[in-house]
Order: C-alpha cells, then structure tokens, then sequence
C-alpha cells in the first residue's frame, strides 16, 4: 500500500509541471509557427534547387515511405488515449506498464518499416517511369528516406508520453529544433552543389538527432519516468491491440487520403506533375498541422473527462472544442480563398497559376474535416472509433478509386476532386451525427452551440471583403501583407466577441494573465538570484 501510494505520488509530482490547455494550444502553435515558416521557405529552395523532376522523386519517396507509418496499427493513438488516462487517473504503475507494452509494439513495427523500405527499393523502380540513369539514386533515396521514417516512427513512442503529460511545449521543442536543424542543412547541401541523395542524407541525421533528442526530454516531462521491459504485460499489448486495431483503419484511411496523391500522380501523370500539386498539397498540410495543434490538447482534456466518467463536461468541452477548431478552420480557410492565388505567386513564382485552383478544391474538403477534427477525438476519448475506422478506411478508398479515375479524365484537378468529394460527403453526413448519438446531445443545441457563432464570424468577414473586392485588387508583396493582416485583425476581433462566450473569455483572459505573472515572477526571481 504505502509502495502504490509513494508511486501515485510521484506522479502527482510529475502532474504539477504540465501544462494548460491554453499553454499546451500555444505552445503547438509556436512549434507549428516555426515549422511552417520552414516549410514556406524550403519549397522553393527544393523546387528550384532540385528541378521538378528531382523534387516530384523526393515528394514521391517521402509519400510512399510515409506510409509505412501505417505500420504502427494505430498504436499512437492508442498509447496517447491509454496513458492520458493513466495520467488523469494518478495510475503510474498502469502508466509504466502501457508504455513499455507499447514501446515494444513500437519496435517490432519499426523493424517492419526497415524491411518494407528494402522492400520498395526493389519493387519502386518498376512501378514508376524512371529512367535507367536515376534508378540507383532512386534506390539509394529510397533507404535514406526509410531510415529516417523509421527514427521519426520511433520518437513518437516518446513524444506520446510528453503529450499525455501535456508537455507540449517540450514535444514542439523537439519539433521546431530539428526543423531548423533540417532546413539548414538542406540548404548548406544545396548551397555546396549537393543534389537530392544529399537532401536525403540531411533527411536522415536529423531524423536520428530527433530521436535522441526525445528519448532525453521525456525525462523532464516525468522525472520518474521509467521503461523497463519488465513491465511488459501481455494482457496490456493484448489492450492495446484490441484499441488500435479499429484506429489502425483510421489511420489507413489517413494515410490513403492524405498521402497517396502523389503516388497516383507518379503512376498516372508522371513524376514531374507531382510538383505543381505539391505546393498546394504544402498548404494543407500546413492547414491540417495548424487544426491538430490546437485540437490535441483538447483532446486530452476529453480523454481526462471520460476517464473519470464527467459526462457534462465532456459534452461541455466537446461543443466547445468544435466551435474553436471551425473558428480556426473558417479563418484560416477565407485567408488562404481571398489570397491564395498571390500567395502562391509570390512564394514559388508565376508558374504554378493552377495550383491556386487545386488550392481552392481541396480546401472545400478541408475546411469541414478540420472545423469537425473534435468529434474523432470524442470517439476516441470515449473508446467508441469502432465505426470510425471502417467509414475513414471507406473514404481513403473512394479517394484513391476517384483520383486515379477522374486524373485520367481531368488531370490533375481530377486528383484533387477525388480527394475531397468523399472527404465533404463524411463530414456532413456520417461523422458529426455518429459522434452526437455517443454522448446522446441534440442536433439542434449542437448546431446551435458549435456552428452559428463561427459561420456569423466568417459570413461577416467575407462580406467586408466583397464588399472591398480585395482579391481583384494587383498585389505587390507589401499589400499582401497588409491585405492578410487586417482581414487577420477584424476576424480575430469579431470571433472574439461573437464567437466566444463571455465565460470563455473571461477564462482566457485569467489564463493569459496567469501565464504574464509566472513569468513576470520567474524573471524576478531569476533577478534576485543574481543580485
């Protein structure tokens, strides 16, 4: 007994260092800030750098190894959703015992990862046009890149427990960190003549740094933090399983959606085309990245919330949820619609005009997916994704029936309609109403709480910006920005005091001069320290 409660009471310990959900939203933001500027930069450095041919190989490689992380069976996400539990439950034995369960799981899958990407090195080169001169860069790009997702895939196991702990902060440390390092020497490789088995290469070290990195700061997330195989349970790998396997068709349908575009555009279009769908495709993930950033704390605070069965609160937590994600997805979504078109002009040059229009398609899709990001979490907090997986395998499957059929018909813009037809059709019709019926709350207090405020946000923006028919106007760099900071400016004002209710304003504002007087406390301890 007093063994069980000195554990419990290190974990309590370890509970007092996390942080807010607010800091935890601010801190995915700062990291996503940092990687998206990175993003924006290294585009064009690599497109130009590279050629399209060269890029259109790296974006090929990266989608096809990528997902190998389905791999994984969806044990993230159910490592996540067992040990925010554990956490919220003050349970550090069980804790101990699902993560050294999982990290084996982890490794054996990384393994497998390692083998497929052997794997792909034989089988790769026959399946797309490359030419005999490129075939054993192909190949050599082909074990870079797949050493490197491997490293990533393995990081994770650590990042996961970091964020159960909600230390975002930490997780994005180690993201924005190795993203700098990343981009750095990618551009001193291309900088010294280096081509993209170079690229690769840097790919791969940095990917190698980050595991270390993670594996270290765990330890500052939880002080106690302990990975012992002696804690493997075959029960609990048994658990585990059982969870993941419905969030592995999830995870397949994920990956069948968000990754396998370039693929179809490799076998169907030729390599080359993978480029000017690329740089949409960057904004995008861009837009998704920013979503889950600020959904993933929250999601916690769900899985903390069912664990101790607080029903309410649940619900409580998942309106509001919904309504700051479709805040977040209608904004970012009216920047990117008025524009987008300059956007892309000034970030890659005047030659990739058609991205725009494939821009405007996939962000039809998009911005529902990201607005609704709430519900998967819901049904994961709650164990009930059973349903999830099978509707999320059935999407990526229409997606990459309709890419390869339409891209033959329409090109590219084909690819881009078979991606978010089905995407629009499972977020208006199947997955909200699925998700309402688990915590049996009414269409009309959903549509009423979540949806009105951000649609009123968004409808009045846009018709200033008609009004002003600002995307007619001839942009020059300066304008662009100025153009995007107010419309910035008068949506952040107008959600603030139409879309948040005044208890949620009053709770951010408590929160932020939380945060202001820690640290206006730490400076000035720090300068009496030094006195």
């Amino acid at each position: 007994m007093r063994h069980e409660e000195g554990k419990r009471s290190n974990l309590s310990s370890a509970l007092t260092k996390r942080t807010s959900p607010l800091r935890s939203v601010m801190a995915n933001w700062a990291g996503l800030g940092v990687n998206a500027v990175l993003s924006l930069v290294l585009t064009p450095v690599l497109v130009h750098g590279l050629g399209n041919l060269y890029f259109g190989m790296y974006m090929l490689v990266v989608a096809v190894l990528d997902s190998c992380g389905l791999l994984d069976f969806g044990m993230r996400t159910a490592m996540f959703r067992f040990l925010a539990r554990h956490v919220g439950g003050g349970q550090r034995e069980e804790l101990e015992r699902s993560f050294a369960s999982g990290f084996v799981i982890a490794c054996t899958s990384t393994a497998l990862i390692l083998l497929a990407a052997v794997g792909a090195v034989f089988l790769m080169p026959h399946l797309f046009t490359v030419a005999v001169a490129d075939r054993a860069v192909f190949r050599l790009l082909l074990l870079l890149c797949g050493g490197a997702v491997a490293a990533t895939f393995l990081a994770q196991s650590f990042n996961t427990y970091m964020c159960a702990f909600r230390r975002f902060d930490l997780y994005n440390l180690v993201s924005a960190g190795t993203g700098i390092l990343r981009a750095l020497l990618i551009v001193i490789v291309l900088a010294s003549g280096g081509r993209v088995l170079a690229v690769g290469a840097a790919t791969l070290v940095v990917a190698l740094l980050s595991l270390f990195a993670a594996s270290r700061l765990v330890r500052v997330a939880d002080p106690e933090f302990r990975l012992s195989l002696r804690m493997v349970s075959r029960a609990r790998i048994k658990e585990l399983l059982a969870f993941s396997g419905n969030a592995f068709l999830g995870t397949l349908g994920d990956q069948l959606r968000f990754f396998i575009d370039s693929v179809v555009i490799g076998r169907v279009l030729g390599i080359a085309a993978i480029t000017p769908f690329v740089i949409p495709g960057r904004l995008m993930v861009l837009f998704r990245e920013l979503g889950f950033a600020l959904a993933s704390p929250l999601s916690g605070v769900m899985s903390e919330h069912a664990g101790r069965n607080e029903r309410e609160e649940l619900t409580k937590s998942y309106l509001a949820a919904t309504r700051l994600c479709l805040l977040l997805s209608f904004f970012v979504s009216l920047l990117l619609m008025v524009n987008g078109a300059a956007l892309i002009r000034f970030w890659v040059g005047p030659g990739f005009a058609q991205s725009y229009m494939l821009m405007l398609v996939l962000l039809s899709g998009y911005v529902l997916m990201l607005g609704q990001q709430p519900s998967v979490d819901l049904l994961l907090a709650q164990g009930r994704h059973q349903l999830r997986g099978w509707w999320n395998l059935g999407e990526g499957a229409a997606n990459l029936l309709l890419s390869v059929y339409w891209g033959r018909k329409y090109g590219l813009i084909g690819i881009a309609l078979g991606t978010a037809a089905p995407m629009i059709f499972v977020q208006l019709f199947i997955q909200p109403w699925y998700a309402l019926r688990t915590i049996q709350l009414p269409a009309l207090r959903y549509l009423r709480e979540a949806f009105l405020r951000p649609l009123l946000v968004v409808a009045l923006v846009l018709s200033v910006c008609a009004a002003l028919r600002t995307w007619q106007h001839p942009y020059s760099a300066g304008w662009l920005l100025f153009s995007g900071l107010w419309q910035a400016a008068l949506f952040i004002v107008l959600g603030w005091w139409l879309a948040l209710t005044a208890d949620e304003r009053a709770h951010f504002m408590e929160k932020i001069e939380a945060t202001l007087g820690s640290e206006s406390r730490g400076a000035a301890q720090h300068e009496t320290h030094l006195e």
